[in-house]
């Protein structure tokens, strides 16, 4: 997969079967629209793209909107890589860039990538105020020799999949419902980065992670989760949260790694959420926590012994 930083400096030597969007978290419903559109630029011997919006349209044009991201772009191209397409095409969005009209718009999508075909949804819509719409690009379409096609939204438990919904289920820490929307744990990544080592003076050092703004991670808590160190992956219990036993204050993501001794400073790590154990509490003694934390790495290890420790 050849990944192009900016849609209008794009070249692209074939034509494309292309979609547009955010694509927040790569979730089950995009997976379905990315192999239909792959597969039919396959049956046209031609090269398959996706374009993704970034920074998120709610974002730009909502200045004070507190969405927050499944994916950062990063995140998310490495989660394009595997799904086989030829082309993932960032679009970087502005307010600039959001006065471009629909028609505008599709003619980039032509003179950059070549388009032929572009697959949506039935809701989809591109350009100014959203004006270039599936009616829009129909009509549109026959004019400039391209076709649409609508692909219906997948379902979980008679619910749409969506990305807005999946942030719902991680902020309420929900594991089990948006595992099964997005088609994998869900996971965020990480810089390792000095803490105050009070984990190491109770005997769980914890590697204490920076992460990157605006990027959501689940309800506080306590949970299993799976550490990826290099090309490797441990087991571990991490916890969410403002340590209220101490009066921290300062929410925070760590993660005490089972069965490592190395020193992870500095390094960027993937941390895969199986479970949630727990929600956070305050302790009435130092004890009392430690006490806790023995049965919490207990309980992971049997949570993990279950699913497995490499991660997918």
């Amino acid at each position: 997969m050849e990944i192009i930083r900016d849609l209008t400096t794009a070249s692209v030597n074939r034509p494309t079967v292309l979609t547009i969007g955010a694509f927040d978290g790569i979730h089950r419903g995009h997976q379905h629209l990315i192999r239909q559109l792959i597969a039919r630029a396959k049956g046209l011997n031609i090269a398959s793209a996706l374009v993704t919006l970034h920074p998120h349209p709610k974002v730009v044009l909502r200045s004070n909107s507190p969405m927050q991201y499944l994916s950062t772009i990063e995140e998310r191209l490495d989660l394009l890589r595997p799904l086989g397409l030829d082309y993932a095409v960032v679009f970087p969005f502005s307010l600039e860039t959001s006065q471009i009209r629909a028609r505008e718009f599709v003619q980039l999508l032509i003179d950059h990538l070549r388009m032929q075909e572009i697959f949506c949804g039935k809701d989809f819509a591109l350009g100014y105020k959203r004006e270039g719409n599936v009616d829009f690009l129909r009509a549109l379409g026959a004019e400039k020799e391209f076709r649409v096609h609508v692909v219906e939204p997948q379902k979980f438990d008679d619910e749409i999949i969506s990305s807005t919904r999946i942030r719902e289920l991680v902020a309420e820490g929900n594991l089990d419902q948006a595992t099964r929307s997005l088609g994998r744990y869900p996971s965020v990544r990480g810089r390792v980065i000095k803490g105050d080592q009070r984990g190491r003076t109770l005997g769980f050092p914890t590697a204490n992670l920076a992460i990157a703004e605006r990027r959501l991670i689940p309800a506080n808590g306590i949970y299993a989760v799976r550490i990826k160190i290099g090309d490797r992956w441990y087991g571990g219990a991490a916890n969410i949260g403002v340590r209220p036993t101490f009066d921290n204050g300062v929410r925070l993501v760590e993660v005490f790694v089972l069965d490592f001794s190395g020193d992870l400073y500095d390094q960027v790590v993937e941390v895969q959420f199986i479970k949630r154990l727990r929600p956070e509490i305050k302790f009435d003694s130092i004890a009392a926590l430690v006490e806790q934390m023995h049965r919490d790495v207990a309980e992971t290890r049997q949570i993990l012994a279950e699913v497995g420790i490499d991660g997918q």
